[in-house]
């Protein structure tokens, strides 16, 4: 029960995909890895996947997208008094990626959504977002969840 309300509101808010033909032409994909961090351990090396799809919304020269992803954060060891131990997390997020050129060849890169994983709740980032190519680019963020924060190296395919 306590994940429909976000799922209601993921829903409402990615409503324009309904009222408009999805072209699977304009879909994206991206991968990457992640330096993750929860209170008490030490770094994780993990990695994230997933999709995009940008939404036909005039924001000027801003562009707004909504992505699907599945984020495994690797290993993150305790050291505790007691002897070691480490605790993992992984799970299928949601967010909305909005997207501001600064130059030529610099975005600004910011996103609002909701993991359903093992660190359910909201999830909030930003970083800077560099193409080098017509169909690729590359995506430094930091992002944070309810308990565990990233650091995201990710490169993005265009079709």
């Amino acid at each position: 029960m306590k994940k429909i309300i976000p799922v209601l509101g993921l829903l409402i808010a990615t409503s324009p995909l309904s009222a408009q033909t999805i072209d699977t032409k304009q879909i994206y994909f991206g991968g990457g890895l992640g330096l993750n961090d929860t209170s008490g351990t030490d770094n994780g090396a993990g990695f994230q996947i997933f999709a995009g799809l940008p939404l036909a919304v005039d924001m000027g020269k801003t562009k707004l997208a909504v992505e699907l992803g599945y984020m495994d954060t690797g290993n993150m060891d305790i050291n505790a008094p007691s002897g070691n131990a480490s605790v993992k997390a992984n799970g299928i997020w949601s967010t909305a990626v909005v997207t501001l050129p600064l130059q030529e060849k610099l975005n600004l890169v910011g996103r609002l959504g909701y993991d359903f994983g093992d660190d359910d709740g909201l999830m909030i980032g930003g970083g800077l977002g560099m193409p080098i190519a017509d169909n690729m680019s590359l995506r430094f963020e930091y992002v944070i969840r309810d308990n565990i924060d990233s650091l995201q190296a990710n490169l993005v395919i265009r079709q």
